[in-house]
């Protein structure tokens, strides 16, 4: 039997989340699933270890998690669904490029570290990206926005949940202060992106696994700049454009190339705004909003595109 780990953020009981849905499609394909936490990880006697529950069979929202027991990793497939505590992530990664060395790490770990940042995107000129900068000096920052004038989004490089970014512009008094927060919150860079207007129409998030579009739906911000869900934006249904299926389909090939087997990019056509790579967000969403739950398709389409 194959066996694969789901490595993911502990909580006090069982929540609705990409690994509990895909439990069953895995057991369906026949693999025994262990699901250990990210943040157990450990080198014991030369081999990376964590813990977690073992032989999993069946789990509902609200349960209280079995008996955590410890397990080396040396399963067939590793599916990462959570990087935990940021204050670690440095050894964890280099604990999960270990593992990368003789097992399959779903996303790969350039695909965690490269994709996970707006850089690569930025840099590559394949998809259109808003004009981006970074720095750890916020007078270079400032100096951007009044000479280029117009509005800016002031973010994190790596940011998550929707959490301090701001729409700034030359005149704002307040920037330098925003910045400070920034710098102290996240790894000492701020990030600096046109604003789109194309964004007050909304952003899809679309779900690709496997080299291929799953599904998508649409995210609007109820106020202020952000559409994420967590900061409070409304999602609805919503189908793709013939040319953003096309833009899609040319992103899921790029991302699988670049090790991104399950990926959610945000999307505000034509532009390209974002790429989650680590437990992206959306089948929940997407089935409270369809009736439908893809984690079936993503776990076929990934399984069958494994190297």
């Amino acid at each position: 039997m194959k066996r694969i780990a789901l490595l993911i953020k502990e909580t006090p009981f069982v929540e609705d989340d990409n690994f509990l849905r895909f439990l069953p499609a895995l057991k369906e394909r026949g693999y025994g699933v262990d699901i250990l936490f990210v943040d157990t990880l450990r080198l014991s006697n030369n081999r990376v270890e964590a813990s977690g529950c073992l032989d999993v069979s069946h789990l509902a929202k609200g349960d209280p998690w079995p008996t955590s027991m410890s397990k080396v990793l040396d399963h067939d497939l590793i599916w990462l669904l959570g990087l935990g505590e940021r204050a670690t992530f440095l050894d964890k990664f280099q604990l999960l490029y270990v593992v990368s060395r003789t097992m399959t790490l779903i996303n790969s770990t350039d695909a965690i570290m490269h994709l996970k940042s707006k850089y690569l995107l930025a840099a590559q000129d394949v998809f259109q990206v808003p004009e981006t900068f970074a720095d750890t000096n916020a007078d270079h920052l400032a100096d951007i926005i009044t000479r280029k004038g117009g509005d800016w989004i002031l973010k994190p490089p790596a940011g998550s949940l929707g959490q301090d970014i701001y729409r700034v512009r030359s005149d704002d008094k307040n920037i330098h202060d925003l910045m400070e927060r920034i710098f102290k919150g996240s790894t000492g860079y701020a990030m600096l992106q046109r604003y789109l207007p194309e964004i007050e129409q909304g952003e899809k998030r679309v779900l690709m696994a496997g080299g291929r579009v799953i599904s998508q739906y649409r995210r609007l911000a109820e106020s202020g700049q952000t559409t994420n869900l967590a900061q409070g934006a409304i999602a609805e249904a919503c189908a793709l454009s013939g040319e953003e299926q096309a833009l899609c389909e040319r992103l899921a090939g790029y991302l699988m190339r670049e090790g991104g087997w399950f990926c959610g990019v945000d999307l505000a056509f034509p532009w390209l705004i974002e790429v989650n790579v680590i437990n992206p967000g959306g089948i929940v969403t997407i089935d409270g909003l369809t009736g439908r739950d893809w984690s079936p398709e993503v776990v076929n389409s990934v399984l069958a595109n494994m190297p």
